[in-house]
């Protein structure tokens, strides 16, 4: 799954971030992230199925990836602020992505989940989980 047009769709639709990029891994994301409110794409896993076919190959191939959201708010430690932050924007892209075709012959995306990636000194960072399936075929 490429990434550039994943990363452009979360820009167009929530143009109050002020950095949209991606990374590999969750230290990585931290390091990237220098303004806020921003967004960091982590590189997709995906999972193929048991190939369905005799005499060529068919896989049902579902990809996931995670959006971190950072913001950043010092006016309580205790992470009240940042967390009010963050619940206004995550509405937005789960309405951003939910049910948008990422690439050609994908499934529309789904959301699969999210958790509290790290929250330290004002900074808050929450993944949000999305998942679509396409399939891989090939004739022998």
């Amino acid at each position: 799954m490429l990434l550039a047009p994943i990363i452009t769709h979360i820009s167009t639709q929530m143009p109050t971030l002020r950095q949209v990029t991606a990374a590999s891994s969750v230290p990585l994301a931290v390091q990237s992230l220098k303004t806020f409110p921003s967004a960091c794409l982590l590189m997709p896993r995906g999972m193929a199925g048991k190939n369905t076919l005799i005499n060529a190959i068919d896989h049902n191939v579902e990809d996931h990836f995670s959006v971190i959201l950072a913001v950043r708010n010092v006016k309580d430690m205790a992470g009240f602020a940042a967390a009010e932050d963050m619940d206004a924007l995550r509405p937005v892209l789960i309405a951003a992505l939910l049910n948008w075709v990422p690439a050609t012959g994908h499934d529309p995306l789904e959301y699969v989940g999210h958790q509290l990636v790290h929250y330290q000194d004002g900074l808050m960072l929450w993944a949000d989980h999305f998942a679509t399936r396409h399939h891989v075929r090939s004739t022998l």
